[in-house]
């Protein structure tokens, strides 16, 4: 398929300019048979095939809050494509895309909150405590700390909720890290105890720079 590229959405017919590029500027991506399509709030994964003198293409959302499907065509003559693009139970619109060597995209927001978790002091020792342990520092223990996603929270309300749904998780997997004999584990795991063996700093705001699933 000789269409590869990116191509910039200069015009489409319901909409202005500023509207489609209302997220990040508006472009169909080509790679073979698959694509990736965007304008306003919407972003599709294409599945494309050639039919005579034009290109047919279905779309469908991995977004999971703005979900949809769709459907369209279009014709290339040089470095511009013409065609439509047609929602599933929605509108239809003719759509014109030039070929860019680069569309510079906006980071995606995520539903997603982030938590680091990093080791203090209690949960250093309990390592120095372990028979096979060299000593260490807290700057080895915490090198490279790991980022989880969680929940979207609004306020500290949401976010020690949140919490307390998952430390008991994130506390057996830093343990079993260092020791995988759950006898040299502290029994009483309370989420007192996690707050004071390691240090916590939270995001609420999560963007993607990464596309795809």
């Amino acid at each position: 398929m000789s269409v590869g590229g990116i191509y910039k959405i200069v015009e489409m017919e319901l909409w202005d300019k500023d509207v489609i590029d209302l997220v990040e500027p508006a472009y169909i991506s080509i790679n073979g048979r698959k694509g990736k399509l965007h304008f306003i709030s919407v972003y599709g994964q294409m599945h494309i095939k050639k039919n005579k003198d034009r290109y047919l293409f279905t779309w469908d959302s991995n977004d999971e809050s703005n979900s949809a499907t769709g459907y369209g065509n279009f014709t290339c003559v040089g470095d511009t494509l013409t065609g439509r693009i047609y929602i599933h139970d929605s509108a239809d619109s003719s759509f014109v895309a030039v070929k860019t060597s680069q569309v510079n995209r906006v980071p995606k927001m995520i539903n997603r909150g982030l938590l680091l978790v990093k080791a203090n002091e209690p949960f250093r020792e309990w390592i120095s405590s372990l028979p096979i342990t060299h000593k260490i520092t807290i700057k080895e223990v915490s090198n490279d700390c790991t980022a989880y996603l969680i929940p979207q929270f609004e306020d500290d309300q949401q976010r020690d909720s949140i919490l307390n749904e998952v430390y008991s998780d994130i506390f057996v997997e830093w343990l079993f890290n260092w020791c995988i004999d759950d006898n040299r584990w502290p029994q009483n795991r309370t989420l007192a105890l996690f707050k004071n063996w390691f240090e916590l700093e939270y995001h609420s705001v999560v963007k993607e720079m990464v596309e795809g699933d």
